[in-house]
């Protein structure tokens, strides 16, 4: 896979920061069990007594923005990220310099696009936060809006970050280092 896991100049903090986006991969995938509860009662209250849990469509709303955050560094990390490998894929195998440029430019743009989302998300955060800002009805149920944009900045910061480590390593690579220790390790790694 072209993004393999990387390792960073100081072993202790790419284990660290290795370990906080597993952190939150994980969390995103609790979230995701939680979520799935919701649907399923809120459902099963629907059909059996004409009652639905109060809530849920606007719970699954800003969770799923929630989730992708939570999850989008870690998918990254071990090279599951969305994106087209045709080309890019097969020129990494033919020819791994202008394949590394390539994904030099792709993984550049995604620490341009993460810093973006984090400097426009930081407003929203700070205005949500000290209006104490919330989404539904109230009287009816509602909840604050503050959590999913504190979730959006960890997440694009941890994604911005993990997208230096893939610049560095194909940087790496166009430099002439092709070791293991420095290039990451991983099964399928285009970068061993």
């Amino acid at each position: 896979m072209p993004n393999s896991p990387t390792k960073s100049t100081s072993p202790i903090l790419g284990k660290i920061f290795n370990a906080i986006v597993s952190a939150l991969n994980g969390i995103g995938t609790i979230w995701i069990f939680v979520i799935m509860i919701l649907i399923n009662l809120d459902v099963f209250m629907r059909y059996l007594f004409n009652s639905p849990v109060r809530g849920v469509p606007l719970a699954v709303t800003m969770s799923i923005v929630a989730i992708v955050f939570l999850q989008m560094s870690d998918a990254l990390r071990v090279g599951r990220f969305t994106r087209s490998d045709v080309m890019i894929g097969r020129l990494l195998q033919s020819r791994p310099t202008i394949g590394h440029t390539l994904q030099l430019f792709y993984n550049a743009f995604g620490v341009i696009l993460m810093a973006i989302i984090f400097g426009f998300t930081v407003p929203f955060l700070e205005k949500s936060w000290l209006s104490q800002s919330y989404a539904g009805n109230e009287g009816d149920f509602t909840v604050p809006e503050w959590p999913v944009k504190a979730v959006i900045l960890i997440g694009s910061s941890c994604c911005c970050i993990q997208f230096v480590r893939h610049v560095r390593e194909d940087f790496r690579y166009l430099l002439g280092y092709r070791d293991n220790e420095h290039m990451g390790s991983g099964g399928g790694s285009s970068h061993e």
